[in-house]
């Protein structure tokens, strides 16, 4: 009886409130974008995923998908965290923009000014690098992820190899996408306030924006949390977190489908939420504008459905979608996809999380059929079409799999004792490299991080078979060559770790 009589009377407090000050109401998932997503969930193998869509202030869908993990039945639902990795960098945008509002630092500010621990190999670049450099991607230097990603390391050491970072692009020339250096902007935003990057964030952030359960640079606890998952010898699996936490401002925030939805009203309102400001308009202008050009081909804006050009603003990418002014930002953290797009002008955006590796591409497809929806554009398939093209590139890594297993099962013994190659080889950006001889053979280490087996591939060089599952399957083929010195005996190592080149002299 108690319930009945408070019910009319929360209905009438709704309708007295101010319009700013009412609670958004969810409405219902269109059905046909239900099916969309039920039926690429299907023909993907997605264990689980969750979507957001918000427009014109209202929140249309906060909800998941399947399961959270594989063989267990605790389901995904709008309040099931995920590791959105990349989507941080909006985050820490945002928190510099909360600083720059109080006059605590400037967009423009200089990093040496800020942060004079962190020294750059170019004088003239550490003389000149700011904030907006940082926060845009256009310092020009080298990603240089497997610092850490295999060598590991923590985030004061990754502060200190900045120095050994080399040129990839002319600085302020165009967009070299650096996770560390997104990190060294955190750590100059922590220096600037006084407090940790997490802190900053946590409190002048996520709190005011009334995000409850999103965490940065902290593991998730409790069972409504989304598992990673990756296709390991082909059959989906759980697979272990990676922990982001070096390069926390740029990889570090979990989050799910209900705060997201906030995150995404927060930018489509300019900087407010719930009639509360909690970014100026001006900071959040910046933040959407490009401050960096990106290089487009045809075929990238075809595959991206971009019409004009490409640029980085901070944290954010600005392109178009079919001809409207978008921005967006992806993520990927192991066995996590993530993707978030904003349609400005239309007061729409939304973003869809997974919880499996083994379907690339499939966030940003599920964003392509959900814009193409709101649009009122006819109806495509391009979930359908991204999985024709998945099953093209898993018959050719089979193909080359077995090339690279037949070649191995043939390969020639080393010629050197295998205990020639064992030593600590060192790099000037990676560090060393540890070539140890066990009873079963060859091991290599990279600094103290990944470590996997050196298996004979030809004369002098070895395939590397990773020790964690993972990277096994994901870095199948990679290949370390040893070189001679002049003395003829081994002086060099050289391998590429991704798409970082490592070329290790010998220590004595």
């Amino acid at each position: 009886m108690r319930m009945r009589r408070f019910l009319p009377c929360l209905t009438m407090l709704l309708v007295l409130l101010p319009e700013t000050e009412r609670p958004p109401q969810p409405r219902e998932m269109p059905v046909e974008l239900d099916e969309v997503i039920t039926r690429a969930m299907r023909e993907w193998d997605v264990p689980g995923l969750a979507v957001a869509i918000v427009k014109d202030d209202q929140v249309v869908a906060a909800r998941g998908y399947g399961v959270r993990e594989v063989g267990k039945p605790g389901r995904v639902d709008g309040r099931t965290l995920f590791d959105v990795a990349s989507l941080t960098k909006s985050f820490t945008a945002a928190a510099a923009a909360v600083l720059v509002d109080e006059g605590t630092i400037g967009w423009d500010d200089r990093i040496r000014e800020r942060l004079p621990s962190v020294v750059f190999r170019d004088p003239f670049v550490g003389h000149e690098v700011t904030l907006r450099d940082l926060l845009s991607h256009r310092t020009g230097l080298q990603p240089a992820n497997a610092l850490f990603y295999f060598a590991r390391y923590d985030r004061a050491e990754l502060m200190r190899r900045v120095r050994t970072l080399r040129p990839q692009g002319p600085f302020r020339g165009r967009m070299v996408y650096s996770n560390i250096l997104y990190t060294v902007a955190g750590e100059t935003l922590a220096a600037a306030a006084g407090t940790t990057w997490a802190d900053l964030v946590r409190t002048r952030l996520i709190e005011p924006a009334g995000m409850r359960s999103t965490l940065a640079e902290a593991r998730p606890e409790g069972p409504n949390v989304a598992r990673p998952h990756a296709v390991l010898q082909e059959r989906q699996q759980p697979i272990r977190p990676f922990d982001f936490a070096m390069v926390g401002p740029a990889s570090s925030i979990h989050s799910n489908a209900e705060d997201m939805a906030r995150w995404l009203r927060l930018h489509l309102n300019g900087g407010t939420l719930d009639g509360r400001r909690v970014i100026s308009a001006a900071s959040m202008a910046e933040m959407h504008t490009p401050h960096c050009i990106i290089a487009t081909t045809p075929e990238m804006r075809k595959a991206r459905n971009v019409r004009f050009f490409g640029g980085y603003g901070l944290g954010w990418q600005v392109m178009d979608h079919r001809g409207h002014p978008m921005l967006w930002h992806s993520g990927n953290a192991d066995g996590m996809p993530a993707y978030m797009a904003l349609l400005p002008e239309q007061g729409f955006g939304l973003v869809v999380m997974l919880n499996t590796w083994g379907a690339p591409g499939l966030h940003g497809a599920l964003v392509t059929a959900i814009l193409d929806h709101h649009l009122g554009l006819p109806p495509t398939d391009p979930a359908g079409e991204s999985l024709a093209r998945h099953r093209a590139a898993l018959r050719e890594q089979a193909e080359g799999r077995r090339a690279v297993e037949d070649r191995r099962k043939s390969a020639p013994t080393p010629q050197r004792p295998l205990s020639d190659y064992a030593g600590v080889y060192e790099d000037e950006t990676m560090g060393l490299l540890h070539v140890r001889l066990t009873g079963e053979g060859l091991t290599l280490q990279v600094a103290s991080g990944a470590s996997g087996r050196l298996e004979a591939w030809d004369k002098d060089s070895f395939l590397v078979a990773w020790d964690d599952p993972v990277f096994r399957e994901y870095f199948y083929g990679q290949v370390a060559a040893f070189a001679a010195g002049e003395d003829g005996r081994i002086a060099r190592l050289a391998l590429t770790l991704n798409r970082d080149k490592v070329d290790a002299a010998r220590r004595p």
